[in-house]
């Protein structure tokens, strides 16, 4: 498990940090490189869905089992622009391939909805696991990060990536730059991965996810390999399109 080196509320590498929450950390030796407000807890929007995703993989259903994208599993609050369309049948590993790399709710609501004993076990998964990891200031209301009462911190949010790395799954899937959907009876669906960095392969980037909603501002967590180093970035409450991608950006600049 990773254990975390002594931290302070700000460091001079935060000065060219604009999230409002950011914490960059060197995974290998536990040296934090930046600081600010990594223990406050914080709305994290479609983050939740890394743990969404390790709670699929956990269960041990069939991957490759078909699953249909019920209307049930439409997210009113959801605003994205491609969408899975209702009556699409998908195996449950190219849902989850979609709901890490396009963020894509109606495809997470599906996988908690086939979950065995539903969305409600599905959800106290995600809380078990939580707890089981050492998160001690997070929690989940639902599976895809659409409520604002889905919070953590940076720091258990380090944790959460980590975790994460341990799914080769999860590192495939949250880096898959675009994939169509073809199901043979609606006209393909072009997903793309929310993430300019992973798009225009600026980074090594092992894992990572993006999320926004209005109470968690743009969000982005990530781990990448840089100068031989692996490093883990968190980026909360940022305003602005593409800031959080822009202190990405600048941490890696800070590591070479």
């Amino acid at each position: 498990m990773f254990f975390h080196a002594p931290v302070f509320a700000e460091n001079n590498r935060s000065n060219n940090i604009h999230s409002n929450i950011a914490y960059v950390v060197d995974v290998d030796t536990g040296e934090v490189l930046v600081d600010r407000n990594s223990s406050v807890i914080s709305p994290i929007a479609s983050i939740s869905k890394l743990m969404a995703s390790i709670v699929v993989l956990d269960s041990g259903q069939g991957l490759m089992e078909p699953l249909r994208i019920e209307r049930e599993d439409i997210a009113q609050q959801s605003s994205a622009k491609w969408k899975l369309k209702v009556g699409t049948e998908i195996s449950r590993k190219r849902t989850l391939r979609i709901g890490l790399m396009s963020s894509e709710n109606r495809a997470i609501n599906a996988l908690a909805r086939s979950y065995v004993g539903g969305r409600d076990a599905f959800v106290a998964a995600m809380n078990l696991k939580a707890k089981e990891l050492g998160m001690v200031h997070t929690h989940f209301m639902e599976p895809t990060g659409l409520s604002s009462q889905n919070v953590s911190t940076a720091q258990d949010l380090i944790l959460l990536l980590e975790e994460s790395m341990r799914y080769p799954l999860i590192q495939e899937f949250s880096t898959t730059e675009k994939f169509s959907v073809v199901d043979g009876v609606h006209p393909p669906q072009p997903f793309v991965n929310t993430n300019p960095i992973v798009r225009n392969e600026v980074m090594d980037v092992l894992v990572q996810k993006t999320g926004y909603i209005a109470a968690s501002g743009r969000c982005l967590v990530m781990e990448a390999k840089i100068k031989g180093r692996k490093i883990a970035m968190v980026f909360l409450q940022s305003k602005g399109k593409n800031t959080r991608f822009k202190d990405a950006l600048f941490a890696r600049a800070a590591v070479e």
